[in-house]
């Protein structure tokens, strides 16, 4: 395998993220984002699904805390950011989750 082109599926990193093409159709990204070894291809599928169900889910169970961090900046439901806010066990993710419910918040003028 040409590592250059890129692999979702590889543990590096870089190569993981080369694997994940814009060009991929919501299907394939969402294999992605349910098969990649690698947090940072999953978080990058994730972010190009933009689907809140999947954020959702994402937000609350991927053992990696950059997905969960990346998940709760982009989730619209606040009873999840509250949940992710109080319950998560990675300090950097409950402070994303802060920042969106505070966002959402100004958002709507609360």
């Amino acid at each position: 395998m040409d590592e250059n082109n890129g692999n979702y599926m590889s543990m590096d990193p870089v190569t993981a993220m080369k694997g994940v093409r814009g060009s991929m159709t919501p299907e394939q990204l969402s294999n992605v984002a349910y098969e990649a070894r690698c947090g940072a291809a999953r978080r990058i599928a994730l972010v190009q699904l933009d689907d809140q169900n999947m954020f959702e889910i994402f937000g609350r169970t991927d053992p990696d805390p950059m997905v969960r961090r990346g998940c709760a900046r982009n989730l619209k439901n606040m009873d999840v950011l509250k949940e992710i806010r109080y319950g998560d066990a990675d300090p950097s993710v409950r402070e994303a989750a802060c920042w969106q419910m505070n966002k959402l918040m100004e958002q709507e003028g609360i």
